[in-house]
């Protein structure tokens, strides 16, 4: 199985279980918070890899320390919005001393990337790009107010992303109800006003693959290969040692863990764990959608609009 391919899985089925959800034991308290947390005009969150470490063997172990300390000096926080119709992501992203913010509009299943955002990443390859005129960065009158149409470019490079991405809230919370249902009670526990589901890599295996069976067809499509797939239960579990998903109504926060074996699996593996935390509030929100003539919507109209923004000494 493809990291890769794995890492869409597990992201797409742990987005679920937060953001959506259907609704006492602790396992339907579990379900119902999760939708009244989902509900949420406003959602800080911190996603923390500095306990992820990437464990390597052969021509690959060279490499493993320099990824792990590209993994150790990764910090990502932000700020999700909603008014009820579009959606606006607001992150911060902190790569071996480089800031890089990044702002995400949504309406429906469209999202759309604010080109402004990625000024400091286009500076750099333009600065290092090895033309004979050295680049002084990107004039920002041109690039101004311009969104890149994450949908439209998805389906210059494959399927996998568009359809991932044009999966709806009520189909998504249909699929999970139905993955719910391969969980017991014993499955999730209380403490306090906090009810957590925790999975072993067994369990999550077969969470997975029941919540992508229940998929409307053009989003499943996506997964055949890895429905198909005799192997997937065996080797998720190789690869990730549990899940554990706590979410809190009263005091509105929600912590997602995700622990790795470091069991090598093709050559390398993962060891540690990632953990993404969030805080909900109810505030005052709009978001607005960019207008058509804003979007950028292939990667050959990117390019020439980055060419003509370019300034040169």
């Amino acid at each position: 199985m493809k990291f890769k391919k794995l890492g869409t899985v597990v992201a797409l089925v742990v987005s679920a279980v937060v953001l959506t959800a259907c609704g006492t034991n602790d396992k339907e308290k579990f379900i119902k918070d999760s939708a009244i947390l989902a509900k949420s005009s406003t959602q800080k969150f911190n996603f923390k890899t500095d306990d992820l470490k990437v464990i390597a063997s052969g021509d690959a172990e060279a490499y493993a320390p320099i990824i792990n300390g590209y993994l150790s000096s990764i910090k990502l926080s932000g700020k999700s919005l909603t008014d009820g119709k579009n959606a606006q992501v607001n992150m911060d992203i902190s790569l071996a001393g480089q800031e890089i913010p990044l702002e995400i509009v949504t309406k429906d299943t469209n999202a759309y990337l604010k080109l402004e955002t990625l000024k400091p990443i286009l500076d750099i390859y333009l600065q290092s790009s090895g033309d004979d005129l050295s680049s002084k960065g990107l004039d920002m009158t041109k690039i101004k107010g311009k969104y890149l149409d994450l949908n439209a470019i998805s389906e210059e490079n494959g399927q996998e992303t568009e359809a991932v991405s044009s999966l709806d809230a009520e189909a998504s919370k249909k699929a999970l109800d139905k993955a719910y249902n391969s969980l017991d009670k014993t499955d999730f526990s209380k403490e306090g006003s906090a009810i957590t589901m925790t999975l072993s890599g067994d369990q999550l295996a077969k969470f997975v693959k029941a919540y992508l069976s229940e998929l409307p067809k053009k989003s499943r499509e996506s997964f055949d290969d890895l429905l198909k797939d005799k192997d997937f239960e065996k080797t998720l579990p190789e690869v990730i040692k549990a899940l554990t998903i706590t979410v809190d109504s009263k005091n509105k926060t929600s912590n997602v863990v995700l622990k790795f074996t470091g069991k090598e699996v093709q050559g390398y593996g993962l060891g540690g764990k990632l953990s993404y935390n969030v805080t909900y509030s109810n505030e005052k929100v709009s978001v607005t959608i960019p207008s058509k003539g804003n979007l950028i919507k292939s990667t050959s109209e990117l390019s020439e609009l980055i060419s003509n923004s370019s300034q040169f000494n």
